[in-house]
């Protein structure tokens, strides 16, 4: 997916779950693909504004990213800042189920446009629900 958004020319926020978790995704985008690279770094230091990906551990609009990718579990307050968020279910179990139906009822109540993708073996991808969305966005109320 970062593949993809990258081909875009979009520039992406992408949050892991802790400093460790963060270290291992800049590896895992060194090491992935060869014929792929995907730029990216941390979203410290004098050169993060510069990255099209940076990695943090909480949302930071370091390099005008128009695209959040969580890589954990995390309800995002400040949504309106980005074009698009990439919610995964990371946790399969039913507490972490209830957790991603929260995530995804929050949104849904703010007005966030929501598509609900599964991964498939055969097609990469598949779209499973779309709901339409809202004119205006507003905040949730917490």
């Amino acid at each position: 997916l970062l593949g993809r958004i990258y081909g875009k020319d979009l520039k992406v926020c992408l949050v892991a779950a802790s400093p460790q978790h963060a270290a291992h995704l800049d590896e895992f985008l060194w090491i992935h693909s060869v014929d792929s690279f995907l730029p990216h770094g941390p979203c410290i230091g004098p050169n993060a504004s510069m990255h099209p990906i940076i990695i943090c551990t909480e949302p930071k609009d370091i390099n005008g990213a128009s695209v959040l990718v969580l890589a954990h579990v995390l309800f995002v307050e400040t949504f309106a800042d980005y074009d698009m968020i990439l919610d995964f279910v990371i946790d399969q179990t039913p507490e972490g189920l209830h957790i991603t139906r929260e995530r995804y009822r929050r949104y849904r109540e703010a007005g966030c446009r929501m598509e609900y993708w599964v991964q498939t073996r055969e097609s990469g991808w598949q779209l499973k629900s779309k709901e339409p969305k809202e004119q205006t966005i507003q905040a949730p109320s917490t």
